[in-house]
């Protein structure tokens, strides 16, 4: 009788070792499982890795490039090329991905880790809450939505292993990714925001920062900060979203223009003719020396401010100032605006992306259920 499966299995105890044969070497593998099934599915897809490794050697292709260089490569090529808040997102993640692959699994070579080793990292990564900027360290795993970001961040890795040949595959494809309910905004009605907007008046850079979020779309710190004055046109009433200028560079990677309102018009208008003459070439930036920073150079985060502005206006706790972002789309869509020309405006490479910014609110909502005219019922021959 044929065996159902390569190689040999040698009963250890507690486990079983699998001794396979390959390219004239011997490989042996720990097997933690008894059943026969398993076993043999284990054995076949080892021995397909190992006659995969032994072609990719035939090629001249190297086999023995760690988890380091790949991050190295990663960092020096690929990461310059994401925008600012991207690079921030992923280093959060790559620190915590390097302490696990580099010195917790001792920098293992690429064509060793496999779905096993995927799998072990989103494990461990559960437990990994860390102290930040802006939290304290807990015992509480992390959520979900911080193991999606992760697996997004290896997956990107071992595409760019693959597309330089460094392994055959991604073995993050093989991994689901972790489900999570998507966050909820916070869609402030207009009385809301003009709360809002009441509670930034002491500041007023930062009042028309707020109202350039709601009024345009923009993204809080990549786009919004980085507005120049020739980047406003007051006739035309249009802001360009640059990407590219002295090494900046947007989510999106493109510039467009956005529409502004007459409000914001007119809001620009008056902040021009108190600040153009100021000397600085950015639309926001700081009237006087401060910790860190001159007069004249660029804001970089109105966090602070705003917050403390939302929390005045009794703004609830879960409003994040991205979620303006939404209001607009909301507000446009609710309009009757194209989607078309919403993803446009908003920067968005696809149309999906754009939908689901879409949320409805209660008052959006009251339609479903508001009266509806009856006409008459068609009199009969003895009514008539």
């Amino acid at each position: 009788m044929t065996k159902r499966h390569p190689g040999t299995f040698e009963n250890r105890g507690t486990y079983q070792r699998l001794i396979l044969y390959c390219g004239g070497k011997r490989h042996t593998f720990r097997v933690d499982t008894f059943d026969k099934k398993v076993a043999e599915k284990f054995a076949r897809e080892k021995l397909r890795d190992l006659q995969k490794a032994q072609d990719r050697t035939r090629q001249g292709l190297s086999g023995d490039t760690r988890f380091s260089a790949l991050l190295s490569q990663y960092k020096r090529d690929e990461m310059p090329t994401l925008s600012a808040g991207t690079q921030r997102a992923y280093d959060d993640s790559i620190k915590l991905i390097e302490e696990y692959f580099v010195t917790d699994q001792r920098d293992a070579t690429l064509d060793k880790i496999g779905t096993k080793e995927i799998k072990g990292y989103l494990a461990w990564r559960r437990n990994q809450r860390r102290a930040g900027k802006h939290r304290t360290a807990t015992k509480e795993p992390i959520g979900n939505r911080t193991l999606q970001k992760d697996r997004a961040v290896l997956h990107r890795l071992f595409d760019f292993a693959d597309r330089l040949e460094l392994r055959e595959g991604n073995p993050v494809a093989r991994v689901e990714p972790p489900k999570a309910d998507p966050r909820t905004p916070v869609l402030l009605t207009d009385d809301q925001f003009e709360k809002l907007l009441k509670a930034c008046e002491s500041n007023a850079q930062l009042w028309l920062y707020t109202l350039t979020l709601a009024e345009t779309g923009g993204r809080c710190i990549s786009e919004a900060l980085h507005l120049r004055w020739e980047d406003v046109d007051l006739a035309e009433g249009f802001v360009e979203i640059r990407s590219g200028d002295d090494g900046h560079r947007t989510k999106s990677g493109k510039s467009r223009y956005v529409p502004m309102t007459p409000r914001l018009v007119s809001a620009m208008r008056d902040h021009f003719a108190r600040r153009r003459l100021s000397g600085s070439p950015w639309v926001f930036h700081h009237e006087r020396d401060r910790r860190g920073c001159k007069a004249g150079d660029r804001v970089k985060s109105f966090r602070t401010a705003f917050d403390s502005a939302a929390k005045a206006a009794s703004i609830p706790d879960a409003f994040h100032r991205h979620d303006l972002r939404h209001r607009r789309v909301t507000t446009w869509l609710a309009a009757g605006a194209s989607p078309v020309l919403v993803k446009e405006a908003l920067g968005h490479s696809d149309l999906r992306t754009t939908m689901g910014y879409t949320h409805l609110s209660k008052r959006d909502l009251r339609g479903l259920v508001a009266p509806v005219a009856v006409a008459p019922a068609k009199p009969t021959e003895k009514q008539a």
